[in-house]
């Protein structure tokens, strides 16, 4: 169990640091790592990226800013499970379009996120590099401040164009995601993990406390 934990660490890591400076590399050694890696027990998206910094600084930030905070959804949270690093809340609700994993005392909605209807305002909305694959990003954008009193948003901070594929709105800069926002960030952070930066932002909702 060890073994095979380090040997995803250290393929996301792998695969991270190709993603970035060698995305042709990382197109062909993909889906060789699948086919050969799927005896081992194939890595997740989770998986592979659970070691990246920028999670850590969203688990901080909310800590920091909703620290008596009840309530948090993650929107496009795959398989990921940051929220299970937010334990303090009494509610916490994962939303994807794609089937999500169960886990548990965790609430999960398949659905999209622009024809989701909440039964709440949330205290916290978290939304991690899902932005900079929208073609409407601002509409998206709008309705996560409508649906969270404080919005804690990742996206991939000035990455070229057409380097990563889905990511249509690269390169993102803190201009360009405030401009989304129609309103000023509470506070911002650039995380470095290996070569590739992330832009952290936090807002305050439409319906502050």
């Amino acid at each position: 169990m060890v073994i095979r934990r380090w040997l995803s660490i250290g393929v996301g890591r792998a695969a991270d640091f190709l993603d970035h400076r060698l995305p042709w590399v990382a197109a062909i050694a993909r889906p060789v790592w699948w086919k050969v890696g799927g005896p081992l027990g194939r890595p997740g998206y989770w998986a592979d990226r659970q070691h990246l910094r920028y999670y850590q600084e969203v688990v901080r930030l909310a800590r920091v800013y909703v620290p008596e905070g009840r309530s948090v959804l993650d929107v496009g949270a795959a398989d990921t499970m940051v929220l299970d690093r937010m334990g303090w809340f009494q509610r916490r609700v994962v939303l994807d379009r794609s089937r999500i994993p169960p886990r548990p005392r965790i609430e999960r909605v398949q659905s999209d996120f622009l024809d989701y209807r909440p039964d709440t305002l949330f205290d916290l909305v978290i939304c991690l590099q899902v932005v900079e694959h929208l073609d409407d990003p601002v509409t998206f954008a709008r309705k996560l401040l409508e649906t969270g009193r404080t919005l804690i948003v990742s996206v991939p901070h000035e990455w070229p164009a057409d380097r990563r594929k889905g990511h249509v709105q690269d390169p993102v800069t803190e201009a360009k995601l405030v401009g989304w926002m129609g309103r000023p960030a509470v506070e911002t952070k650039i995380v470095r993990d290996g070569s590739a930066d992330r832009l952290i932002a936090v807002f305050r909702g439409s319906a502050p406390r």
